[in-house]
Order: C-alpha cells, then structure tokens, then sequence
C-alpha cells in the first residue's frame, strides 16, 4: 500500500507539471491518492488481513448486543486467525475495496421452511451497525428481536440497496427514515406481528425500489395515501401488500397514472375492505402482470372483460375465498399465457359443463392449474381431455354427482386429482391412466365396491386419501405393493373396508401419516406399522384392536407428533416413547386438525395401563386425552415448560395423590378434565394464571377445602365449572356471579352450606335461548375432532348420566344437588331463560318456588326434591311446554296441583299435595263442584238414588255367605289332599324349593344390578348432610374397584 501511495504521488506531481492536462483528470488523482490514504491508515498492520479495524469492532459490538444462544456467531472473534472479519459466517467484503457490504444474518428456517426459527439471534441491533458506510445488503429475517422497534438509524445506511427484516418480531412504527434510502432496490418488512405506518409517504422517495412486501403490516390508517405512494414507484416489480387492512379507495380518489410501471408480481390478497375499484387500478398500471393474487377480499363483481385486453403476459390468477356469484365468464377461455386459475372457496353456481364451454379457447393449450373447489358447482363429471397440459385439477367441496367413467377425466398429464366432498358414487375406475399422478383426494363421496389392486402400480403416488366413503372388502399389501413413494395414507371412515395385511409384510414405503380409523383393523395391531421410521402421524381409534400395545411403538424414529389408538380395546403397559418436536405441513397438518404446532397424544377408551411418567418426555404437547383407561399414580409435576398444552383430559383412571401445581404454568391451556379419579387436597392456587380455561371438571375426587373466590375473580372465560362429587364445604362464592361466560354449573353432592347466591343473573351467558351460543368447538378453540374430550362430562339426573353436550352445543345446566343449602330458591334464577336443567334437590331450601319460574321456556329437567319447601306449585309451571323431567317430592308443598302431565311420584311425600287425576286425592273445593255437577243432572235426585242402588244390587248377604263356603272348600280341598295323600305333598314341597331357588337366584341377580350401577353413579342419598361420613367412604370405595361384578358373571355363579 505504501508503494502504491509513492507512485501515485510521484504521479500526481508529474500532472502538476504538465500544464496541458485538463482539472477532471487532476481530481480523479486526487480522490486515488485521499482512497490510498485510507487504505493505509486505517487497514491493519498485518498484511494478510483484509477488513478494516473500525469495521471489525462495529461487527463485535453488534455480536455483544445480540443473545446468540446457538453459537451462530462463534466465529466473530479477535484471537489468532479469527481476526479477518470478511471470513466470518454472514460477512461478505468487496474484493477491491475490502469494505464490509454485505451482512447476512438471516436465521435458518424451521423443518420444510414452516414455522419459527431453530436457532434465531435475539437481543436488539447496535447502532454500530453505521460504522458499516458501505454496507449494500443487509438480511436479519427469522430472528427474534423481542418486540422491539425498527432502529431509526436503519434509514441512514444510505447504501443500502438490499434490506430483509421478516419475520424478525419487530413492533412499532416502521420509521420514516427508511424514505431516505434512495438506492434500495429490494426492502420486505413483512410478517412482524404489531408493525404499522400511519403514513406511507417515506415509500414515494424509493423512486429505484423493484421489490416491496409489506404484508402482515398495519397499513390501515395509511387512508388513501398509501395507493398514492405506491404509484410513485415507477420501477417496482413486485408489490405484496398481503394482510395489511388496506382500505378501498373511491373511483374518483384514485391517482393519476402517467406511464405503465414494469410490475409483474401483484399481491393484495387478505384485504376485505379493498375496493374493485383498486383492482382495476392496478390492472391499468401495469401491462406486464405475469401473477395476480386479489383473493380472501369479499370481492363479490368480476371485473370486466375489456380490464384483462392488456394483460397478455398474465400466467397466475387467485380470486379464491372472495364472494364472487353466479357464473364463470367466458373471458378466462381467452387468457392464452394463463397457467394457473384459482377460483376456489366462492359462490359460483352453474354445471360444470357450461363452465368447459366457457373455457374453450386459447387457455386450454397452457393451463396447468386449475381450482374450483368450495363452491356450488353442479352435474357430473365433465371432459377434461381439451386441456393436454393440466397438471393440478381440484373439484372438492362442491355438488357434483354421478359416476366416474373410465373415460373423464382423460387427462394423462395429471399429477394431482382432488375431487372430494361431492357426492359421486359407484366403484373407482382403473387409475392406472393417470401413470403421473402423484396426489389422489376421494375422501367425503359415496363411492363403494372393493378397491383395485392396480391401485398399487401409481408408482409415483404420494398422497392417497379415499376416507368417508362406502368402499368394502380386503385391502391387502397387494394394493400397495408398489407404492414406493407414498407418504400419507388415508382409508378412515369406511367401516365395510378391512385393512387385513400379512404380519412378514415389510412395505416399500416410509410414511409420514396414516390414517386408519373407523375401519377394521383388529383384533391384532397391524405388525407392519413397526416399519415406518418417519412417522409424525397414526390414527387407529375405532378399529376394533383387542390387543396389547406392542413395545415397538418406542422404536419409531423421534416419536409421532400425534398419536390416536382411542376407542379400542388395547390393553397391557404404555411403553417409553422418545417425544420430540416435529412441525406438520400441507395435509399431514389438516390431519392434526390444529393450527398451533405440537404434539397430540390419545390414548382414550382403551385398557392401557401404568404411570404417566411419560407425559415429562417432551413439552411440546397441545392435546394430551388419557381418559378412561387404567393408569394409575402420582401425576408427575413435570408440566411447567409445556407452555402449548391447550386440552389435558385425564378423567376415568385411577390418579391419585394432590393435583399437580405446574399446572399453572400453562397459558394456553382451555380444557382441563380430571373427573372421575382419586385426587385429594385442594385447587390448586397456580390454577388461577390460567386464565384461558373455558372448562374445569374435578367432579368425582376426594378434593377438600373451600371453593376458591378467585375462581370467578380469575378465570373468566369459563363455560363449564363441575366440582360435583367432592368434599367441598364452605359456602358458593358470590364471584361465581361474574363468570358471565358460565353455561354449566355443577357443585353438586359435596358439603356446601349457607344461601344461594342472588347474583345468578349475572351470568348472562344463560339467558340467552339455548343453541344462540357458539358451538363447542368455536367456544374451546378444539376442533370438531375433539369434540369426544366431553363426553365423560355430564350431569345426573335420577341416576341417568346425561351428557353436558347436545348436538356440539353445551346444555345450559345448574346443579346445587346434595349439599347442605339453606333459605330460598333466589327469584333471580328465573332470569337465566336459557337454562335447561335446573336441579336443587337434595338440601335443606325452605321458602316457596318462585312464581315466576313459567319464565324458564327452555327447561327440560327441573328437581326441586327432598327440601323444605311450602306453599303451593305455581301455575306457571305448565307453560313450560319443552319441560319432560320434574321432580317436586318429598318438600311440605300444598294446595291443587296445575294441570301437568306427570305422574303421582313426581308430587310424592307432600300430604299437602291434592288434585285428581294426578293424585288419588281430592280438592276440598271438588266435592261441591261434584254435587253441583249432580244436582244439575236433569235437576231430579231421585236419578242419583237410582244409580247407586244400580250400583249395589250385586253385593247382598247371599254373596257373603257363598263367599264363606268357597273359602272353606276351597282351601281344605287343596290342603286335605296334601295331608293325605304322600305323592301329592312330595310334589308340593319340591314345587316350594322350586320358588324358593328361584326368588334367591332373582335376588342375587338384583343385588349384582344394584351394585353394578353403584359403580357408575354413586347411590343418592336424600340427607347427605347428615349421613354418616363411613357410608360414603364405603360407596366410594365401591365405585373406583376394578374389576367389579357384572351381572353376566353372577348368571355364572349360580
């Protein structure tokens, strides 16, 4: 460098001294020489080290400010050979200059480049990143900046051409600064979760701008001006403004447009408050649009023909998940550079052989793509043979029907075939020609009659999903033997389809989900499963397997993200599985049917047996389902870093030992269901930071204590509160009244004293009309497909189990049964007119029923049983027509029962009680309507004297002499003979032994029955406030032994 320097001096005074020179040529010296000066100074002392000092030291800084928690920056370091910073990871110099322009800290990507980062930088970026003067390229996308702002100084790296902050977190206002960037070329803020401008002004001053990507940004203050500025933008080639609450702009608003803009890529889709008018603009701005994509913005008019005359070059069109009706316009036909047509998810309606029609012309040469589903086509199956080159044709979701023929679809160019949820019917055609295709959805039609094995020779098949149809017969491993290449199998729901492959069977694929549920795969587990290294996916619930889970399980290489063997009968030890994280894409996510990444395990309505220790092998859960089986011990207190967990139902098994307090650890978590268990102690107080819990079952557990306060000061989004069956005592807190999302109560059979509350009306969700609420699924946040996780929820109503659930709608329910209840049934209850059960019986409630309880319309079971109660029964009660239970026995009620068409239990134990022809009981007041009905009949009482002795004529003393004697004749005639005669009294004592053995057998018989439904519902008992504390623990004790006595097995005894 120093030589350089000389020679360019002694250079410069040979200029100097040439007079002829011109001054352009002096200057150019002038700026070699200031460049070699900074060369020298300010490059390092070793000669073998190429970026600059000031640099160097700007990288450490940023690298210190930064949290690298996976060492992805381990090689910025100042010791020996790591000191040339230009070969650090992310760094790129300039070969002549050795500047740093180049700076790539973008973080990798997750698996198949969905979701998070597994290794992002977090902290905040250094304002010594504006020691970097040359810096052109700057990437830190997939990072996680913590919420944090865009640094102002960004916008003074004033070389910047190239800048990538997605998907990095960020929040707050993208700073204005960034309009100073006049050489930027390419700039995406796109994806950062609370970004925004109020203002788009700073974007007009990127006059060299060619890409933009916006989306997922907050651009809905922008107003107008945020179409004004983009105009601007002479060079831009691709816009994607996807998700920004962009708002529609009047025709008249619209800006100017001088000249066409190169645009090719246009990306506006997400925006439902977008105008067509806005559509048409950027029609008009562009002649060079190659790919459009305007879906999901309540687009409800196409626009019209002559807007697409320009648009020659256009290959990509998605208008899907918009609201456009009718029919198809013709003009698609014409688009000849079209390769790819979305128009999926709208309200088209029309056969699909007028929609062909419609597409003749120049498209069908190059169209590959084609997508209609989700609206409301009709007919049969059209010829696609016109089209030679579509690869993609997607028809699900619509109303097609009819048969497919071995002719249509004659597409041999095909590679992916969706025509589910229609209603076609009839066997499947051979499909071997379709010798490309590659993805086969039939799933949600009617087709029936036995698979094909030359199914088997798609060797290039991939996804075949042929679920919910009427398909029958043997699938053997001939149907798949030559399906190397598939990844997902789906067969569920065909419950005439038997999946009966050879245990030796070694297949030639590695699958990632199958999917076999609702058909018949038992009695054994399919052995060839054990040879799936890559699955993420099983379902086999509902497939009749009888047998023991086999170890192997354990073996499948990292463990499925989602596991379902419920509702079979498989039994023995669950093994030790390795959980790990897995992230599911395309299909193999529909199937997960949740949104949130992690891991589903459901094991319900088995056999299986053992610890839960297994649940602390990964914290990656969503849905955990272990209910009904036979595991048993201390639930593990593993659960604070599970912080995804969003459903755990773990009721009907034999847990015991105190609920475990990590459970507070769990943001996320909305359903929680232990019923049916041996829990003891307390709620937990962690309990209350999960604020998210939409429903709590406790019921049936040995749990102390009171009812925590901040159960309604906390936990307000609940709907389903049931702590039945426990040992709570105390009183019901008045902060339950402020649950108003509460649509089932149930404290019943505990030891709750004093009042109920008057507040109830405060829980408002109660009055509405039943079925106006949202249905489970929306009010959980589960999907449909885990509806099951309530089915163990339900109340008692006269010992029957009646679920919580009605046609996925919660059943509007209060139950304050079996406690110890004092004073009067609140008159506010009467405001909860969406309830369907009400059920106090069982207390010590005093008072009258409200009068007004007729209010209830929707009511279906009321029990007011085994109370205090005076007065009479309110006539109100027969205006609720829908009411089918009602129990009012056993209180001090008194005076006429109102017409109502129940019988005399229903009013049993009330001597007060009167009124026929419910109760063999008479009004006072009936006896003289009785003699005014009488005296009126034809006004003559010598008519009435007649008919009684009418009525008596028979019963004279001759009768009760004849009576006598046959009672003695009768009687000695019988035993006469059996004293006399020894055969005769043989016979009659065997006949006695005869009834007695078979009044003993049916008794023993009913002694099993009762003990039987002790086990399933524990005995009522109609004081439970004073029974004796021993008896309970007897019944208990009862109930949770396994296994217990059915009646067949007390048949085998005798």
């Amino acid at each position: 460098m120093v030589l350089i320097f000389i020679i360019s001096c002694m250079h410069l005074k040979n200029i100097m001294a040439t007079r002829n020179r011109i001054s352009t040529n002096f200057l150019v010296l002038i700026i070699l020489v200031l460049e070699c000066l900074g060369s020298v100074f300010g490059q390092n002392s070793s000669g073998n080290i190429r970026c600059f000092e000031r640099e160097r030291q700007a990288l450490l800084k940023l690298k210190d400010e930064v949290v690298d928690e996976n060492g992805r920056l381990s090689s910025w370091a100042v010791g020996g050979n790591q000191m040339e910073c230009c070969k650090w990871i992310g760094v790129l110099c300039d070969n002549r200059t050795n500047h740093v322009t180049q700076l790539n800290l973008r973080a990798p990507p997750g698996f198949n480049n969905d979701g998070p980062s597994v290794a992002p930088l977090k902290g905040k970026i250094s304002s010594s990143l504006l020691e970097l003067r040359h810096l052109t390229y700057l990437d830190l996308s997939l990072n996680d900046f913590g919420y944090s702002n865009i640094p102002e100084f960004i916008g003074y790296l004033e070389k910047l051409q190239y800048i990538n902050l997605s998907f990095a977190n960020f929040h707050g206002s993208i700073p204005p600064s960034v309009g100073n960037l006049s050489e930027l070329i390419y700039l995406d803020f796109s994806s950062n979760s609370g970004l925004f401008s109020e203002n788009l002004g700073w974007v007009a001053h990127l006059g060299s701008l060619e890409y933009l990507d916006l989306s997922f940004v907050e651009l809905s203050k922008a107003s107008n001006i945020w179409l004004h500025a983009i105009s601007n933008l002479t060079s831009i080639k691709e816009l994607h403004l996807a998700n920004c609450g962009l708002q529609g702009i009047l025709p008249s608003s619209l800006p100017s447009i001088n000249s066409s803009a190169p645009l090719s890529t246009l990306d506006l889709s997400m925006n439902p408050s977008i105008s067509s008018s806005t559509f048409l603009f950027f029609l008009s701005f562009s002649k060079s649009l190659t790919s459009i994509d305007f879906s999901s913005n309540n687009m409800t008019i196409l626009t019209p023909a002559y807007a697409f005359d320009n648009q020659i070059f256009l290959e990509h069109l998605d208008l899907s998940n918009n609201n456009l009706e009718g029919g198809i316009p013709k003009f698609f036909g014409n688009m000849s550079s079209l390769t790819h047509l979305d128009l999926s998810r709208n309200s088209f309606m029309m056969p699909l052989s007028e929609i062909m029609i419609n597409f003749s012309g120049s498209v069908e040469k190059n169209l590959k793509y084609l997508d209609l589903s989700d609206n409301m086509i009709t007919g049969s199956l059209s010829d696609f043979s016109k089209f030679s080159s579509l690869n993609v044709l997607v028809l699900g979701g619509n109303k097609l029907n009819g048969s497919i023929t071995k002719d249509y679809p004659n597409i041999p160019s095909l590679i992916h075939l969706d025509l589910s949820s229609n209603s076609f019917t009839g066997e499947l055609p051979d499909l071997t020609i379709y010798p490309l295709l590659e993805k086969l959805y039939l799933n949600n039609n009617m087709f029936n009659g036995p698979l094909r094995e030359s199914i088997g020779s798609l060797s290039k098949m991939e996804v075949l999903v042929l679920a919910s149809n009427n398909f029958e017969g043997i699938v053997t491993e001939s149907h798949l033997f030559n399906l190397s290449r598939l990844t997902i199998l789906d067969f569920s729901s065909n419950p005439l389809l038997a999946v009966n492959c050879s245990s030796d069977w070694i297949p030639p694929f590695q699958l990632t989900a199958i999917k076999l549920s609702k058909c018949k795969v038992g009695p054994h587990f399919p052995q060839w499963l054990q040879y799936q290294k890559n699955l993420k996916f099983l379902d086999i619930s509902f497939s009749q397997i009888t047998d023991t889970i086999p170890s192997w399980i354990g073996d499948l290489t990292s463990g499925p993200i989602n596991l379902n063997i419920s509702n079979n009968q498989i039994h023995g030890v669950f093994p030790k599985i390795g959980f790990f994280s897995f992230n599911l894409t395309g299909y193999s996510r529909s199937l997960v049917h949740d949104s949130v990444y992690g891991m589903v395990l459901d094991l319900s309505r088995n056999k299986i047996t053992g610890q839960a220790t297994f649940l602390c092998q990964s914290e990656e859960w969503v849905l955990i389902d272990l209910s009904s089986n036979l595991f048993f011990g201390n639930l593990p207190n593993c659960f604070a870093n599970s912080t995804r967990l969003r459903f755990l139902n773990l009721a009907n098994n034999n847990f015991y030992g105190e609920i475990p307090s990590s459970f507070g650890s769990l943001p996320l978590l909305s359903l929680l269901n232990l019923r049916n268990n041996s829990f003891s102690g307390g709620i937990p107080t962690s309990l209350r930071s999960c604020t998210g819990l939409k429903m709590i079952d406790l019921g049936e557990n040995w749990l102390t204590g009171i009812i925590p306060t901040w159960i309604g000061d906390e936990l307000l989004s609940l709907i389903v509160l049931s702590l039945r069956f426990n040992e709570f005592r105390g009183i019901i807190p008045s902060s339950i009244c402020n649950l108003q999302n509460l649509q089932v109560l149930d404290l019943s059979f505990n030891k709750i004293s004093g009042v109920i509350p008057k507040c109830l009306d405060n829980l408002t969700a109660m009055t509405d009309r039943p079925g106006s609420e949202q249905k489970i699924s929306d009010l959980l946040g589960t999907p449909a497909l885990y509806y099951t996780l309530l089915d163990a929820a339900y109340f008692t109503w006269k010992g029957k189990a009646i679920n919580y659930v009605n046609n996925n709608i919660f059943v509007e329910l209060i139950d304050l049964s079996s406690n110890a209840l004092i004073g009067d049934i609140p008159s506010e209850i009467t405001k909860l007119l969406g309830l369907v059960s009400l059920n106090l019986s069982r207390n010590i409630l005093s008072g009258q029923i409200p009068a007004n309880i007729g209010l209830l319309k929707y009511l279906d079971s009321l029990d007011l049983s085994r109370n205090q109660l005076s007065g009479g029964i309110p006539a109100s009660l027969s205006e609720l027509s829908l009411l089918g239970n009602l129990d009012l026995s056993y209180n001090n009620l008194s005076g006429r029962i109102p017409p109502l068409s129940f019988d005399e239990s229903t009013f049993a134990g009330n001597p007060g009680l009167c009124g026929l022809p419910v109760l063999n009981k008479s009004c006072p007041n009936d006896n003289e309507n009785t003699h005014k009905s009488d005296a009126n009949f034809n006004g003559d009482a010598s008519v009435t004297d007649n008919l009684k002795l009418d009525e008596d004529e028979l019963i004279t003393n001759g009768f009760y002499i004849c009576m006598a004697f046959g009672f003695v004749f009768g009687v000695w005639g019988i035993f006469g003979v059996i004293l006399l005669n020894k055969s005769a009294r043989s016979a009659y004592f065997k006949l006695l032994d005869s009834i007695e053995d078979s009044v003993y057998m049916r008794g023993e018989l009913k002694k099993a029955h009762l003990r039987e439904e002790a086990l399933s519902f524990r005995i009522q008992n109609p004081w439970p406030a004073l029974v004796d504390s021993r008896f309970q623990m007897r019944m208990r004790s009862k109930r949770r032994s396994r296994p217990s006595l059915e009646v067949g097995d007390c048949c085998t005894i005798l």
